[in-house]
């Protein structure tokens, strides 16, 4: 009989881990067509995930062992291979590996769809997109891309699963610079939260069964067309407003901020846990209220909306505002736990950009952007399904630490 050691070692932990990596490079094969390009395209992705510093395309192409970046460009700009159906690959991979059989993030509930932001700091006027806009995760006006992110959070953990790049209307109303960035012809202007609707409707299929919430920034949370999709496809959601939206047509009491400062007593606020952080459990106080609605349905199976503020103990003017679209019968427990998925979009972001390479690309074209940022969310992907397996396993090592965000 074979003899197994009780434990495990370091070692073992890694092969096991580049095994599952070449696994899902195999699968991932058919999407590239060419032999060689495959190799590229598997090459990038391990670079991607590599202890590297920058993963530019000279680091990228000396990990590889080339001595020169034009095989990483080529992958990037002239190959022939369909981003976008890498995009719908990462998507089912996520789905079908941060899926929960046991448990969603409450009872009956698939998990969270959350619409974010990603800002890459970008200088020049050739870039696709690049211009001088504000960027919220970038805490102001910068020149730069902005790009809109789409991720899914179960209890298991979340991951990038969408992207489209938002170009301004100084790029879209210029035709002679789209060509010169290789934006395809009739691309029109698209705003944020139009984007985010697209993201939406084609991730729709792909997603678990159950309750399925969307919870969105302030951006998409003040457009009324994309609350109003969110609610043609009975999809629930809890999404940031401004302090001064408005909320009821009363006079004096339009802006949310306002009827709150004049409806919530102090012992209206209930403290509840948000949902789970990596340094804690983040717990806020809220005040929610179900909010008048001539358009909802009455009796069963009725949906109501709610307006939904959110505090620190210690900073008690210190507001976050919040609309809220649902089943009559959610609990409050459940409500709350939406805003508060916000931070996993962030995680997710924040891991692909730092152990991914997700900033880290040089190049202009638009079609560039979106074949980096799907390789980028590959391999992003790996590491979020890798640790959701590892968790679930307890016998099961984490990736090997040389593997998490290089030696920044």
């Amino acid at each position: 009989m074979l003899d197994f050691p009780p434990t495990v070692t370091d070692e073992e932990r890694a092969y096991e881990w580049a095994d599952q990596l070449d696994n899902l490079l195999l699968d991932v094969g058919p999407i590239v067509p060419r032999t060689d390009l495959r190799r590229r395209a598997a090459a990038c992705v391990r670079g991607l995930l590599a202890p590297l510093s920058r993963k530019n395309g000279w680091r990228l192409a000396e990990h590889a062992g080339d001595a020169a970046p034009h095989g990483q460009q080529h992958l990037l700009s002239r190959a022939r291979w369909d981003a976008d159906e890498l995009r719908d690959f990462v998507r089912r991979y996520i789905v079908q590996g941060l899926d929960d059989d046991r448990c969603g993030l409450a009872p009956g509930r698939a998990g969270v769809l959350v619409i974010d932001e990603a800002g890459f700091a970008k200088k020049g006027r050739t870039s696709a997109g690049a211009a001088r806009q504000f960027t919220g995760c970038l805490g102001g006006v910068f020149p730069g891309q902005v790009g809109v992110v789409a991720v899914w959070a179960t209890a298991r953990g979340q991951g990038l699963i969408d992207r489209e790049l938002y170009l301004p209307r100084e790029w879209t109303q210029d035709p002679h610079r789209c060509r010169a960035a290789h934006i395809p012809h009739g691309t029109g202007f698209a705003t944020k939260p139009r984007l985010a609707g697209r993201m939406v409707e084609r991730t729709l299929p792909d997603l678990s069964q159950g309750r399925v919430w969307v919870a969105a920034d302030e951006v998409c949370g003040r457009d009324g067309a994309f609350r109003a999709s969110l609610e043609a496809h009975r999809l629930p959601y809890a999404v940031t407003v401004q302090a001064n939206h408005t909320v009821l047509p009363r006079p004096g009491w339009r802006h949310i901020a306002r009827l709150v400062e004049r409806t919530a007593a102090e012992q209206d606020w209930v403290e509840l846990p948000a949902g789970p952080s990596p340094l804690d459990t983040r717990v806020w106080q809220w005040w929610v209220r179900r909010a008048p609605d001539t358009d909802s349905e009455l009796g069963d199976g009725a949906w109501a909306r709610w307006i939904i503020a959110r505090r620190r103990a210690d900073d008690p003017g210190g507001r976050d505002y919040f609309l809220a679209w649902g089943p009559e019968e959610t609990p409050v427990e459940e409500l709350v736990t939406v805003p508060g998925a916000r931070w996993r979009g962030e995680e997710a972001i924040r891991l692909a950009t730092s152990a991914c390479g997700l900033a880290d690309y040089e190049v202009r074209s638009y079609g560039g952007w979106y074949r980096h940022i799907s390789l980028a969310m590959l391999a992003a992907a790996f590491l979020a399904v890798h640790d959701a397996r590892a968790a679930s396993e307890p016998q099961a090592g984490a990736a090997p630490p040389a593997q998490r965000g290089g030696d920044r």
